[in-house]
């Protein structure tokens, strides 16, 4: 049983592309995501089958993207999450990082990075976060010190998404010690350059298809050539970057919450007690009508976030809402969807406890709830 989706977001979605999305959900992630997920087998082949139908949906057609809406790209998350959101949000920072190359100033890394990006030749992972930093971005630590013909890189980042297969490494580094935001640049490393190293993948509480790793740099050689964003630009570039992902999370969530709604539904109709279906009892039938309302909900915020970002100027309030709003529903929903299973939604065969897991671990991802407050209530006080 499949939950009919009732808000539609604004604007034009290429249904073709969605379609092509739940087919790929309905053949892969179905069949392999426990597999994932359980670290029993890998997901790169899969991912880079994915990448060129859903990263290059942002990209303009004159750099050979597709040229289409923001809405159809949500759309395609929401349909893939449906069947696993650790894959999703694999593809989801890879297509992150695929936007960030096709907007670089520097065209002729753009020329030569994008179209590996947009093929699948290439995975990317977007490189912010340190250690010791957290959710501080204008206090990474992570040194591009400036060189006679370019700068050396050394530091490390953690929380590298994709960081087990990546090929290219969107890293932000601080050319200038103390000096904050105007100190960081963007540069694209390569997996074969030397003094890179990634980590084992992290053993996380879900969404280990996400093949998370921490990552090393020793006195990387690079030139002017590699730098995406330049000194006193980037930082701009990564919150652009970040905003794009939060939009992507929420439309995750809301997907994984839908694919719990099909779980339940299918099990509430078919199952019975005491002389009826479990969804002919009222408490539960009322159950998942909440799971339901939180779920229209949470699209119709996620779609009314995105209407800026088609206009190309997102507001980072509004994506806060969203994400932060998201994240909250679907665990909470997909833990009444499981209620309605009783005992039997315990089994990972029901997909619903890898689910409940991974929408967990997106809570964590580009900024918790609190920093999502703190964007909100920045706004606020710009306001009075």
């Amino acid at each position: 049983m499949s939950y009919q989706l009732l808000c539609h977001p604004e604007g034009v979605v290429k249904e073709d592309r969605v379609q092509d999305a739940r087919d790929f959900a309905e053949r892969e992630l179905r069949l392999n995501a426990e597999a994932w997920d359980r670290g029993m087998a890998s997901p790169e082949a899969a991912l880079r089958r994915i990448i060129p139908l859903v990263a290059p949906i942002l990209v303009p057609k004159d750099l050979g993207g597709h040229g289409e809406s923001v809405a159809t790209l949500l759309r395609c998350y929401e349909e893939l999450a449906r069947r696993d959101v650790g894959f999703t949000c694999a593809l989801a920072v890879h297509t992150a990082v695929t936007i960030a190359t096709s907007l670089s100033p520097n065209a002729a890394l753009r020329d030569r990075t994008l179209p590996g990006l947009m093929s699948g030749e290439s995975i990317g992972a977007f490189l912010l976060t340190e250690p010791q930093t957290g959710t501080d971005a204008t206090a990474i630590t992570c040194a591009a010190t400036p060189v006679e013909g370019g700068y050396r890189v050394s530091g490390a980042k953690a929380w590298v998404t994709n960081g087990r297969w990546a090929d290219v490494f969107a890293t932000f580094c601080q050319t200038a010690p103390g000096s904050g935001a105007k100190g960081i640049n963007a540069v694209i490393l390569r997996r074969d350059m030397a003094g890179l190293s990634t980590s084992d993948a992290l053993a996380l509480t879900g969404n280990m298809a996400m093949g998370t790793t921490d990552a090393a740099f020793d006195g990387i050689e690079l030139t002017e050539a590699d730098v995406a964003f330049a000194t006193g630009t980037a930082f701009r570039a990564a919150m652009y970057g970040i905003d794009v992902a939060r939009l992507g999370v929420a439309a995750m969530c809301n997907g994984a919450l839908a694919g719990a709604l099909d779980v339940a539904l299918g099990y509430a109709a078919e199952r019975q007690t005491f002389g009826r279906a479990v969804i002919d009892h009222q408490a539960m039938a009322f159950t998942l009508a909440e799971v339901a309302t939180g779920l229209e909900a949470s699209r119709a915020l996620t779609f009314q976030a995105a209407r800026p970002f088609e206009a190309g100027s997102p507001v980072a309030a509004l994506t806060a809402h969203a994400k932060k709003y998201a994240c909250r529903t679907a665990f909470e929903g997909i833990s009444q969807a499981m209620r309605a299973m009783g005992a039997n939604a315990l089994k990972r065969e029901n997909h619903l406890p890898r689910q409940l897991n991974g929408v967990r671990v997106t809570e964590c991802m580009d900024g918790t709830g609190e920093v999502q407050n703190i964007v909100i209530a920045r706004a606020l006080r710009a306001g009075v």
